[in-house]
């Protein structure tokens, strides 16, 4: 007995000696054999003594193969990397949020994100192919006049499943931001032009939403309404203006003042609704310069609010990512980018006078042509329409603008109607 109590006097001393050892050092080790086991029931007895709460960090995650969500996690998903064209319906992180207390678990966010997900692939796909738009806030083809829905995706092969009651969205997150308060959550990227997938909720009077990169929340009925309201293109009838109308002359009168020219104009169309005004026209010193612009009537004053048109090869995309609730049936049918300008009249002065159209003494108020078409107007009134035609330069004699936009119209399919003088 004398000899074990001594040894255990001995192991103790050496336990107290040790541990004064890792004290001074700083110093750790983990023990293989019975050791480990007392060091993890040591461990269990501290996480007895102190639980994990919810409220704390947790830095590890026991399984290394599925990700910890944060709140903040929506604000820093990046999609930035999926091929176009491609749709992913798998659950990412941002859904994983869905139990975060903003996120109503009544809510399908995986339908919605992936519902996203399609609209956002067709966008990135089609938008350098085709001009695709947002019509009254919707996704919309416009060269195809076809609204994208889920349906139409599933039926392309975007998107599986049932997604009744889901619409697609083409929108600036910013302006949902606006609407929505504390309950929109947008990522950075989102603020652009975004698709954005929206349903009305199940149960409530409120609308939720979600994007392919990260972004979700809500709008009360009345803010959705709000946002809608501020997408619709319907400003009223749409009308084309006559020189003898007072708005005439006071949107050319803005013009002028913009360009600080004070120029005398040649137009060729003013179009408007109770909004928006587009017009056509050219400088008196040179109709071969033809110039589009695009005004604003608020507070009873016009604005100019985008220029240079004229040198859009792709006009409806361009207006409506600057001015999405603009009408599209304000826009020409024509591109003035299209079309080559004639500048040399010389073969056609040459046709006119051999078809007896031409005598020395006039002398021309107007001419504007294109390399197919050219209209001229002379001092005397007389009015013609030529078209290039084999080699050769057809003259025809018109009466007017309607007897001119009439020949025009029966000689080619798409005429270049901007060269004709507006409703002189």
């Amino acid at each position: 007995m004398k000899n074990k109590s001594l040894k255990n006097m001995l192991s103790r001393s050496m336990l107290v000696f040790c541990a004064a050892g890792m004290a001074l050092t700083g110093c750790s080790s983990i023990s293989s054999g019975d050791d480990d086991t007392e060091i993890v029931d040591n461990i269990t007895e501290e996480e007895e003594n102190n639980p994990v709460t919810d409220d704390q960090d947790v830095t590890e995650n026991e399984n290394p193969d599925v990700t910890v969500d944060t709140e903040e996690e929506p604000e820093d998903q990046d999609t930035t990397d999926e091929p176009e064209g491609t749709t992913s319906t798998t659950t990412t992180q941002t859904n994983n949020t869905t139990s975060s207390s903003d996120k109503d678990s009544s809510v399908s966010w995986s339908k919605l994100e992936s519902a996203a997900k399609a609209g956002q692939s067709y966008y990135s796909e089609y938008y350098t192919k085709t001009r695709v738009i947002s019509m009254n806030g919707y996704l919309y083809n416009y060269a195809a006049s076809t609204q994208i829905t889920t349906d139409y995706l599933i039926k392309e092969g975007m998107l599986t499943g049932s997604y009744s009651g889901i619409s697609i969205m083409l929108m600036y997150g910013s302006d949902i931001s606006s609407k929505g308060g504390s309950s929109v959550h947008i990522t950075g990227t989102d603020n652009e032009f975004t698709v954005f997938a929206f349903m009305k909720h199940p149960t409530d009077n409120k609308y939720v939403f979600s994007s392919a990169s990260g972004s979700y929340g809500t709008l009360s009925e009345t803010a959705y309404n709000s946002l809608m309201s501020a997408y619709s293109m319907d400003h009223g009838t749409i009308r084309r203006l006559t020189p003898s109308n007072s708005e005439y002359d006071r949107i050319l009168s803005c013009i002028k003042m913009y360009e600080s020219k004070y120029e005398s104009y040649f137009v060729r169309s003013i179009t408007i609704d109770d909004k928006y005004a587009f017009v056509v026209l050219s400088g008196k010193a040179n109709a071969a310069t033809i110039r589009e612009y695009i005004l604003k009537y608020e507070n009873g004053i016009w604005e100019v609010v985008m220029d240079d048109l004229e040198s859009e090869g792709r006009l409806p995309v361009v207006v409506n990512k600057t001015i999405p609730d603009f009408n599209m049936s304000l826009l020409p049918t024509y591109s003035i980018k299209d079309y080559t300008m004639l500048t040399d009249y010389t073969a056609v002065m040459d046709a006119l006078t051999k078809a007896g159209y031409y005598a020395k003494d006039d002398t021309f108020y107007y001419f504007c042509g294109t390399k197919e078409f050219c209209y001229m107007i002379t001092d005397s009134g007389k009015r013609f329409l030529c078209h290039y035609n084999n080699g050769t330069w057809d003259c025809y004699k018109v009466l007017d603008y309607y007897d001119a936009l009439s020949k025009l119209q029966s000689l080619s399919s798409n005429p270049p109607t901007f060269i004709l003088l507006d409703l002189e």
